[in-house]
């Protein structure tokens, strides 16, 4: 066996290998900085939300699961002196089936649409937002179609209950914001007619 000290051994092989590595961390890291700067642009704050903002505005395709909005008839909002506010066209729930489907499942819808839910008798209603994917506006009107309570931004996805706290023959859903944008508020009234 042969001892061979630490002086007699050869140093090229590590002087090599130490000049291969030079400069290669920081061009590593140059990289890496370049892919960051390019993943904050791409998913920025602002963009995401620009985006958020253009699904609820801009109409996606959809799938053929998603119940489709079908025009059946048009609303009229208007103040108590008469004067029109805004007009949708409306999807109309006057069944037991089509009132508990409402708009569950459907993942967009236009600004100048909602649905109507009609019942048969005058009494405090309660809604809930389960498998509603869009945030809603959700207003309560009574037999005379007077706005009597109006609930804004509701949250999506959500099983808690929002109670009328008045008597109401009607429930009409729109896109969450429409009351704020039109100016609606509780005292207003509504008219409808059916296609």
């Amino acid at each position: 066996m042969v001892n061979i000290r630490e002086k007699d051994r050869p140093k090229k092989a590590a002087n090599t290998k130490k000049r291969k590595t030079k400069g290669k961390p920081s061009l590593y890291l140059a990289l890496l900085l370049v892919v960051i700067f390019i993943m904050a642009i791409v998913y920025s704050p602002k963009r995401g939300m620009q985006q958020m903002r253009n699904k609820r505005i801009q109409p996606e395709k959809t799938t053929s699961a998603e119940p489709q909005f079908v025009r059946q008839g048009e609303l009229t909002f208007v103040k108590a002196n008469g004067t029109v506010l805004t007009k949708i066209d409306i999807e109309v729930a006057d069944t037991d089936a089509k009132r508990e489907q409402g708009l569950m499942y459907r993942r967009q819808m236009d600004l100048n649409r909602g649905m109507l839910f009609i019942f048969d008798d005058v009494d405090l209603r309660s809604f809930w937002m389960k498998n509603t994917y869009l945030p809603l506006d959700i207003l309560y009107v009574n037999a005379e179609k007077k706005i009597v309570k109006i609930c804004e931004n509701m949250a999506t996805l959500n099983e808690q209950p929002i109670p009328s706290d008045f008597p109401a023959k009607y429930v009409i859903e729109v896109n969450a914001g429409f009351c704020a944008l039109n100016r609606i508020s509780v005292g207003d009234g509504m008219n409808f007619i059916r296609n």
